[in-house]
């Protein structure tokens, strides 16, 4: 495996960034794209072959810092963790809203989402592990 350097992005967000993740490529988006989220409250979406600008304006929604994010195996939705105890769930192309739920403050620090279950699953991380589904899920 071959290793590419790093690569550094001024002004990303105007705090620092907590969380990162891959959303992988989808039906109507061949590549994959990178989710950012900072203190600044903010997810960016960034086109990994194109550091230079965001892939849109950052998706606001949160109002304490970002410190968790994940991304559906489908590539259509990601969801991100704030220290406001809210987990948003987003829609990864327009940014906008699907679901918001919220956590019992300082509980939800990880969010990820089950590679195997169908739409609308996540596990939250704390202790102990929290399994959520949507109505239309089957859980195996």
């Amino acid at each position: 495996m071959k290793l590419a350097g790093l690569k550094s992005v001024d002004g990303a967000h105007e705090e620092s960034i907590w969380a990162a993740a891959w959303v992988p490529a989808a039906d109507h988006r061949p590549a994959a794209l990178l989710l950012t989220g900072a203190l600044d409250e903010t997810v960016r979406l960034w086109a990994p072959d194109d550091l230079a600008s965001a892939a849109a304006s950052p998706s606001r929604g949160h109002a304490l810092g970002v410190v968790s994010l994940a991304a559906h195996p489908a590539g259509a939705v990601a969801a991100a963790v704030s220290l406001d105890s809210y987990v948003r769930v987003f829609d990864v192309d327009s940014g906008s809203s699907v679901a918001t739920l919220e956590a019992p403050p300082s509980e939800v620090w990880g969010i990820q989402f089950h590679p195997k279950v169908g739409d609308g699953v996540m596990i939250l991380p704390p202790t102990p592990p929290s399994l959520l589904c949507d109505s239309h899920s089957e859980v195996a």
